[in-house]
């Protein structure tokens, strides 16, 4: 039964040093990452740890991205400015105004199965993608789409 299937079997693998933020990031980066995936939504924050693993800090859409690099250059004249994703501001901003990074984004285990993540998705968040970690460290992508397609 397709819904018992778990979570590893039809999620997207991410590469973390190419398909990731990094929790200290670059203007120029988080521009080059949205050019490099025009047909991606979503981006984990990522910290790198010893072994070439990183961990899941956060997450930012493709809306929140462009918003942070527009409010925080917006001549594009500092490329190389660098931005601690983490900053708790850009999380729950002192204004009341929408966040940039998402602090907890859902995530699921590898043996999470798909009937689980289709809750997880649609009833308790309406989320249109959860992130796949082993002890905190990403491993892959899931999104809606993805599981409905799955599903058939």
């Amino acid at each position: 039964d397709h819904a018992e299937a778990p979570a590893f079997s039809i999620m997207k693998k991410v590469d973390v040093y190419k398909d990731c933020l990094l929790w200290k990031s670059r203007l120029f980066d988080m521009h080059e990452l949205l050019k490099k995936h025009p047909d991606e939504e979503d981006f984990a924050v990522v910290r790198p740890i010893d072994d070439g693993e990183c961990v899941l800090m956060g997450s930012m859409t493709r809306n929140q991205i462009d918003r942070l690099i527009s409010a925080l250059d917006p001549d594009g004249t500092k490329p190389d400015l660098q931005i601690d994703l983490m900053d708790p501001e850009l999380q729950r901003p002192a204004d009341g105004s929408e966040p940039y990074v998402e602090g907890c984004p859902p995530h699921v285990t590898p043996n999470t199965t798909v009937r689980e993540i289709y809750l997880i998705m649609k009833v308790a968040h309406g989320e249109n993608v959860v992130f796949v970690t082993r002890d905190g460290c990403l491993l892959g992508t899931i999104t809606f789409g993805a599981l409905m397609q799955a599903k058939k």
